[in-house]
């Protein structure tokens, strides 16, 4: 596995806001807009919806999780809320409301050459500017969650750049914040060097599914055609058989590819299921 030098290695994300089918993999010039989705937790307990403005890629997922990972350190990660006497364009722009709007959650200064290096990205005007446009497409996707006990919405981040000093300021949805904040079981972790060494899309979509569906020492057999649909959000029983062919040789490319890593091993049963064993 290629070694890569970020400062920041680890993200937690909440279990919830994981499963969400937030991130797809989008071919150049695919990507839509005024996208609605939903989802509903296997104990249809909980309902989400998420409206975005922009659809969201595999690679504004790697800077969400930037932005996870520099808000996890203590000495990083400033508590922002409604209460907050400073950076109230922050909290306004986060537009948390319903029960969200009494939590707290988590505000980040950075700037475009630190996010660029924790993305492993050439040092480049182009990908300063993607930074931006992908803080964007975040800022314009928002999320409602209710349950039994409550209902509440946000978008997933806000932002501001300060025009004379350049820095950026980002606020994370209260959500993802709190199992920051409080420390709370029930989260995701992902390991940000295993995954940014992981030089193809697909691998990448692949690795951040994984990681919430197969615990540290353990195994695990999934069905790859379930796999496949979450990976691309699309349904199986709608694509012809050339584009079926197209999706598993993507999909096996990914397998091989992370099977690279060195705490990962991925076995093709070739029976339309495949058996993970993570170290």
């Amino acid at each position: 596995m290629e070694e890569v030098e970020i400062k920041y290695p680890l993200a937690r994300q909440d279990q919830l806001m994981q499963q969400l089918p937030s991130f797809r993999i989008i071919k150049q010039g695919a990507r839509k807009r005024g996208v609605e989705r939903f989802y509903q937790s296997k104990d249809k307990k909980t309902n989400v919806k998420i409206q975005m403005f922009k659809e969201l890629d595999i690679a504004d997922q790697d800077l969400l999780l930037t932005i996870l990972a520099m808000a996890l350190p203590v000495s990083r990660g400033n508590v922002l809320s409604a209460e907050s006497k400073n950076h109230q364009e922050l909290w306004q722009k986060l537009k948390a409301d319903g029960i969200f709007a009494s939590w707290e959650t988590l505000r980040i200064e950075t700037t475009f050459y630190e996010l660029n290096k924790e993305l492993n990205k050439a040092r480049t005007k182009t990908s300063y500017k993607w930074i931006d446009e992908s803080l964007e497409r975040l800022l314009g996707t928002n999320i409602i969650i209710e349950t039994e006990k409550y209902k509440g919405g946000s978008n997933f981040v806000s932002y501001h750049i300060d025009k004379e000093t350049k820095r950026i300021h980002i606020a994370i949805n209260p959500v993802s914040a709190l199992v920051l904040i409080g420390d709370n079981k029930g989260f995701i972790l992902h390991n940000r060097k295993e995954r940014l060494s992981l030089k193809k899309t697909p691998s990448r979509a692949l690795y951040s599914i994984l990681v919430g569906l197969v615990n540290i020492h353990n195994s695990r057999t999934i069905s790859i055609l379930v796999l496949i649909e979450k990976m691309h959000l699309a349904n199986w029983g709608e694509k012809n058989k050339d584009q079926r062919k197209m999706l598993k040789r993507s999909f096996k490319s990914a397998i091989t590819e992370i099977n690279t890593l060195n705490l990962w091993t991925i076995k093709d049963n070739e029976n339309d299921t495949i058996t993970i064993n993570r170290k």
